[in-house]
């Protein structure tokens, strides 16, 4: 990046900027590159901090990447070649980022779909973005639904991953005792020639192919609108689209360092908002991502008392739920450095009681 002279006949300082926060230059230009840079830099960097904490599992940046490598050299073996639309079915979890970034690596567009969809919605958003294949995990309440869409033709291909490989040992072995029928057998489908396992994508048969990425040019990520004044309609996002943003997120956050911070992740990633500023922007600054699941008010504030998050975007409902929790002075939000609101407005009540008992300065995004 770089701060340019300003130009003949533009005012070197407009009265506007006497609003912005002084420690943040405004005129930064930032060179786009392909989104997946974001983790080489990290995994070169700063290969041994944990990139990922799940229920208790952490994966350190070189067993990320490794992992990275791996799936989309198996993608690419199924298929994907640049512009292959590939969609991820999936909640909040390491294999949501591992097969992000494979499917960029791979030369693909990332497809995101709400884990909360109907067939009908994912029906329309498969046609619609002509995607190919779908990563999900062998959770029923998402394998059940991917394995009617390959049954009715309407998807090619599904990718399979084991949820409770995403455990602690023991959680693991709990999970598969306690709630072994909340588990599909994807092995016994009737359509199980057009399923993949994950085991199987990541199997080593040598390293991927590069592909070229022309940052500005390529599309990184297909993201469809909510739908509320209509139809949703899929967003090109570019890799320079993508990457860049990130770049202007880190800009509002000087005082964070790289290889040194905790990011919360209550948001969801199939959100544009959550994909750019927890996931991209965690990789960016090679934090360890602390990632829920699904959002539970008591059990996100526990585990900020416990793991104690740098970092924490947010939307106003989250904010004003922390707020008026009964018991929310028996929880330590002090770890707390930098905390991004977005999604809609934040009532300015809210932002004031959150900064006043945390000391962390809010942010408050829009687009």
């Amino acid at each position: 990046m770089s701060n340019p002279a300003p130009q003949a006949g533009i005012d070197a300082n407009p009265r506007w900027l006497n609003s912005y926060p002084q420690n943040i230059e405004w005129r930064q230009i930032f060179t786009p590159a392909p989104l997946y840079a974001l983790l080489d830099r990290a995994v070169a960097r700063h290969a041994t901090r944990p990139a990922t904490n799940f229920l208790g599992r952490t994966l350190t940046y070189s067993e990320l990447g490794q992992r990275v490598e791996r799936a989309a050299a198996g993608l690419q073996r199924l298929g994907v070649r640049k512009g292959t639309k590939v969609g991820l079915f999936l909640p909040n979890s390491p294999t949501f980022i591992i097969f992000y970034y494979a499917v960029l690596k791979a030369g693909g567009i990332v497809v995101n779909y709400n884990p909360l969809y109907t067939l009908d919605e994912l029906a329309f958003q498969i046609r619609d973005s002509e995607t190919e294949i779908m990563v999900t995990l062998d959770l029923k309440l998402l394998f059940d639904k991917v394995e009617a869409l390959l049954k009715d033709g309407v998807l090619a291909r599904a990718v399979v991953a084991p949820f409770t490989s995403l455990l602690p040992g023991t959680k693991s072995v709990l999970f598969r005792l306690l709630k072994g029928k909340e588990l599909a057998h994807p092995s016994a489908s009737p359509i199980r020639d057009r399923i993949t396992t994950e085991g199987q994508v990541m199997t080593d048969q040598g390293p991927r192919m590069p592909v070229p990425i022309d940052p500005e040019r390529d599309i990184a990520v297909l993201q469809y609108t909510g739908g509320t004044t209509g139809t949703p309609k899929g967003a090109m996002l570019t890799h320079a689209n993508a990457y860049v943003n990130v770049l202007q997120v880190a800009s509002w956050a000087p005082d964070l360092k790289d290889g040194e911070e905790r990011v919360m992740g209550v948001l969801p990633f199939f959100h544009v908002f959550a994909m750019t500023v927890v996931m991209n922007f965690g990789v960016a600054k090679a934090a360890e991502m602390v990632i829920m699941p699904r959002f539970v008010l008591n059990d996100a504030l526990k585990l900020i008392n416990h793991t104690r998050p740098t970092v924490m975007p947010g939307v106003p409902t989250l904010f004003n739920a922390i707020m008026n929790h009964p018991k929310i002075k028996s929880f330590d939000l002090s770890s707390l450095k930098f905390c991004l609101s977005g999604g809609a407005p934040l009532p300015i009540e809210v932002k004031q009681r959150f900064e006043t008992l945390t000391g962390c300065k809010v942010v408050e995004g829009y687009g």
